[in-house]
């Protein structure tokens, strides 16, 4: 059996894939849960499915990653983009209003988007209208912020790139097609929104170009930042144990 330290220094267990990827043995150990009740979230049950990824564990690897749920799970990934997803604005969504409008504040404010965070609200992992058909099923939405005049959608991403051969015609990527959907449909079923924002996140960042354009009073930004400029914006309800959480998740991608 393979122990790690985790972010508050306590033996966790882990399974070891074929290419040397850490596993959480459970999957609730490898995200923050701190003030998020009822637990676990229903955000994170809906994140709990088989993965075929499976098949790079093996022998007692293959039973250690398959030991708490009887299937393995991305969520187990040290590597996994949901968990971190998660472990930044899943204590944000289950704040009150004012911590959570206090904290889009300070992110509009670190990412450069000059719009009120009034009515903050956050969610995670919905999925719009495609932008090329209008038919439901379209691009999972990783992270959303939405207040009284901020429409955002979040890439978010840790090791991988920007996924491309999107689109009807296989000819867009993933920021692409959220960028379409805000000026397509954006201020038609958003009237009152002023700030079009897409936004992307990853462990280095550079997976976007920021740029900004305005036609008809309504701004549509593209936004990038790293996980780091996100765990550093203090309001967040649980900053101290995040910058620990994203050093631990960084230290042990880098110990393949």
């Amino acid at each position: 059996m393979t122990t790690i330290q985790n972010w508050h220094d306590e033996s966790m267990e882990v399974a070891r894939s074929s290419g040397g990827v850490l596993a959480a043995v459970n999957p609730w150990h490898n995200v923050i849960r701190t003030g998020v009740r009822p637990w676990p979230a229903p955000e994170l049950i809906q994140k709990i499915y088989q993965s075929r990824q499976v098949r790079a564990f093996s022998g007692d690897e293959h039973r250690l990653a398959t030991a708490t749920l009887g299937f393995y799970s991305d969520l187990q990934s040290i590597h996994s983009e949901d968990a971190i997803t998660w472990s930044v604005f899943g204590p944000v969504i289950y704040a009150t209003a004012t911590v959570r409008e206090t904290f889009v504040r300070d992110l509009l404010n670190v990412i450069g988007v000059p719009a009120v965070a009034t009515n903050a609200h956050i969610w995670l992992w919905r999925r719009l209208p495609h932008p090329d058909t209008l038919v439901p099923g379209g691009p999972e939405i990783d992270f959303g912020v939405q207040t009284d005049d901020v429409f955002l959608l979040g890439e978010a991403k840790w090791r991988s790139s920007v996924g491309v051969a999107q689109g009807v015609n296989r000819d867009k990527d993933q920021v692409t097609l959220r960028r379409e959907f805000c000026e397509k449909y954006g201020p038609r079923l958003l009237p009152m929104v002023k700030h079009f924002v897409v936004l992307g996140v990853s462990w280095k960042g550079g997976i976007t170009t920021r740029a900004q354009s305005e036609s008809a009073g309504v701004c549509l930004y593209a936004r990038d930042c790293p996980w780091r400029a996100l765990a550093d914006i203090s309001s967040h309800p649980c900053q101290d144990e995040l910058r620990r959480y994203l050093d631990w998740k960084i230290r042990n991608s880098q110990s393949e």
